[in-house]
């Protein structure tokens, strides 16, 4: 190896946890609302980071990064869930959430969706359940995790527009499951 491929290699280093700082925060929120345990969540979350390592120089050559990687980071905890099936041990379930529920019914009242609903926890956790794969991500990554719709969009690969439109959405389909009304103050 000769110096000017170790100055290379190390400033694409560099660049890497970089971008791992950036986006480590809310890649460990998002397994953990996703596992619903923390050394799981750290495990998938340093899996996903060997992946991004290895696959860093095409990374990033692609248009918005930050979205490559988030299909890695999904790709392994849906390993992590199937091998939790596969070992036959138990799946993530309403009685490991209560924190995560409460911050997304409060956002949701927030944004009036959920006004006069009278669902319980563990019925907004199945209605949750119950909500398209990107819907869900919206609402976990938006409500929980706070972030902003462009950091959201760039992980999704689209438009902070879309976001919102998404994010409303999967609110009005909250409501509906749980017999709620949408809030006047939309």
């Amino acid at each position: 190896m000769t110096e000017s491929d170790w100055v290379v290699g190390d400033r694409d280093r560099l660049t890497f946890d970089a971008f791992c700082d950036t986006h480590g925060k809310a890649w460990i929120g998002f397994a953990r609302a996703r596992l619903r345990d923390d050394d799981a969540a750290h495990t998938v979350v340093e899996l996903a980071k060997v992946r991004v390592w290895g696959e860093w120089a095409r990374i990033l050559r692609e248009k918005i990064p930050p979205f490559h990687a988030w299909a890695i980071l999904k790709e392994e905890i849906g390993a992590s869930l199937a091998g939790m099936m596969m070992n036959g041990e138990p799946l993530p379930t309403q009685a490991s959430a209560p924190g995560w529920v409460y911050a997304v019914r409060s956002a949701a009242e927030r944004a009036q969706h959920l006004m006069e609903t009278s669902g319980s926890n563990e019925q907004l956790y199945a209605a949750l359940g119950r909500l398209s794969e990107r819907r869900h991500d919206v609402i976990v990554l938006r409500y929980l995790l706070d972030l902003p719709d462009e950091q959201i969009a760039d992980y999704l690969g689209t438009t902070e527009a879309n976001v919102r439109s998404t994010a409303s959405q999967a609110l009005d389909r909250l409501a509906a499951s749980l017999g709620g009304r949408r809030g006047a103050g939309r």
